[in-house]
């Protein structure tokens, strides 16, 4: 959308600021020759919304080119009664991990 926002506010800039300087020469833009009678006022208006359309784009597109900032999800415990998940051992933050020792008889 930033795309056609920039697209839509380059041609209002370059239609309205380009209507003042060829007012200067008793020439006009035919798509703006209706407005003639409202010049300069129209094309600074114009010229100035095309602006705002373009600083509206490159705005848009920076905040969507920003890294978002990544929430890590703590690792929790299996709830009481289900057993921890194949290759996983149960094991809680307070407690040290225990060693397994092979059984002993003697």
């Amino acid at each position: 959308m930033s795309s056609i926002m920039m697209r839509i506010g380059i041609l209002f800039a370059v239609l309205g600021f380009g209507s003042l300087v060829l007012e200067q020469f008793d020439m006009e833009f035919r798509l703006l020759s209706w407005a003639s009678d409202m010049q300069p006022t129209f094309g600074i208006g114009l010229g100035v919304l095309g602006l705002v359309l373009i600083g509206g784009s490159v705005a848009i597109s920076r905040t969507k080119s920003a890294p978002q900032p990544q929430q890590q999800f703590a690792q929790q415990p299996p709830a009481p009664g289900q057993q921890p998940y194949a290759g996983q051992q149960q094991q809680y933050p307070a407690q040290a991990p225990q060693q397994q020792y092979p059984n002993q008889q003697g």
